[in-house]
Order: C-alpha cells, then sequence, then structure tokens
C-alpha cells in the first residue's frame, strides 16, 4: 500500500475540547501515487494504515459547531518529502510486547519520517529516532 509510492500531500486530524487543543496530530493522512490516501492511526501499542475511500477534506476549526471538534489541515512542514518514494516502513516496537508499537518510520532513502505515538497522540520528527532504551526496536513492516 505505501512500499514504493510516491508521497504527494500529507494531512493531519487534531482534537479539540471546547475549543481548547487537547491532541495536535490523532490521525496523519498520506497521499501517495497508487493507493490515494492513507491514514496512519497508533494506539495501544497497535499501527494501523487504512486505504481510504474519499480524501480527508479539509476543515478549519472556526467551521466545527461542537464543544468535541476534529479539524483537518495540511501538514507543510513536511514539504521536503513531497515528491520523494517511500522505500520501505518499520515500526519501533518494545521488545518482548506483542502490541508493542510506539511509531513508525517511513524510510525514503536519503531521508526518513518517524511519528511517535505518545499518550495517545502523535508527534512527527524529521528522520529516524534514536532511543536511548535499548529494549525499543526498529522492525521493517509490510504495508
Amino acid at each position: 500500500m505505501l512500499i514504493n509510492e510516491v508521497l504527494h500531500d500529507v494531512r493531519f486530524r487534531s482534537f479539540f475540547m471546547t475549543g481548547n487543543l487537547v491532541c495536535e496530530f490523532l490521525v496523519l493522512f498520506f497521499n501517495v501515487s497508487n493507493s490515494g490516501w492513507v491514514s496512519l492511526t497508533i494506539s495501544e501499542g497497535v499501527s494501523r494504515f487504512l486505504k481510504l475511500d474519499s480524501d480527508p477534506e479539509l476543515l478549519e476549526l472556526s467551521e466545527i459547531n461542537d464543544d468535541f471538534a476534529y479539524p483537518i489541515k495540511s501538514l507543510s512542514g513536511l514539504d521536503k518529502y513531497l515528491g520523494l518514494k517511500i522505500l520501505s516502513v518499520y515500526e519501533y516496537r518494545i521488545s518482548d510486547v506483542e502490541e508493542g508499537c510506539i511509531g513508525v518510520y517511513l524510510n525514503f532513502g536519503s531521508c526518513g519520517l518517524s511519528v511517535i505515538e505518545s499518550g495517545e497522540c502523535l508527534s512527527v520528527v524529521d528522520d529516524m529516532v534514536r532511543f536511548s532504551d535499548s529494549k525499543i526496536l526498529l522492525l521493517e513492516v509490510r504495508v
């Protein structure tokens, strides 16, 4: 689904409660050359990539009339990855834990992008993350 596909766009869904930001990156959306839009969530030790049937429509917080708001925005900070081919995908996993995924790494060859889960929210990190805990491994996955 992502391997050998070119990245065209990245969007993210946030979570606001009564106008206050709870989680900036709740879900990431990748637009790739063949599969179209693919969502990424990481929760409870499991990463999930899901091919979407339609575009995640851009939606500003001001357009939502609810105490629980989930706006979607473009992630322009990752523009340097647009047009690059995803060569492989890895999970950051806690060794000896069945559902021990704490993040993913997208390998573009000469560079890469990490998405790390902490407290049910995601953070996006330019490049590979080096953890001081030796129990965290980087394992290639097929998506």
